[in-house]
């Protein structure tokens, strides 16, 4: 395990593949279908009642470390570089992206300090990216 973690530091943890394992890059592919996927289903009103479209919708996605950090990376068009600075949260924690009313945009700060979000590993320029979009609303 040493020498895997060695060779994860040197090739990145976003392209290095553990043996019998998945990379990051691999479970940004799957990521990329799901987020699809999904926009396309809020945009139709999948997830509401038949006949009502109502702008206030709640959703809930469950998910372990790695394809949460993924999932935001793609969501939010973050780079590599971005993504590496990610730490994985604590088991039980969660993130909450609001959709800015009005907006097809979701922050992360409309319910996280920005002292949270650089913890999680959001750099200055990751943190005036969601505060442009909190300040949109």
């Amino acid at each position: 395990m040493r020498v895997d973690k060695a060779l994860r530091l040197r090739y990145g943890r976003f392209f290095y593949r553990f043996p019998n394992g998945e990379s990051a890059a691999d479970v940004y592919d799957r990521i990329t279908g799901f987020r699809e996927t999904l926009k396309a289903d809020i945009d139709i009103g999948r997830f509401q009642p038949p006949g009502e479209r109502s702008p206030n919708m709640n959703l809930i996605i469950v998910s372990h470390g790695l394809a949460l950090r993924v999932f935001l990376m793609r969501w939010y068009k973050w780079t590599v570089e971005q993504f590496e600075r990610l730490n994985n949260m604590g088991n039980g924690n969660t993130i909450v992206m609001q959709k800015v009313t009005g907006e097809v945009i979701y922050s992360l700060l409309m319910h996280h300090s920005e002292e949270e979000l650089r913890e999680f590993g959001l750099t200055d320029e990751m943190l005036i990216d969601q505060n442009g979009k909190r300040q949109q609303e």
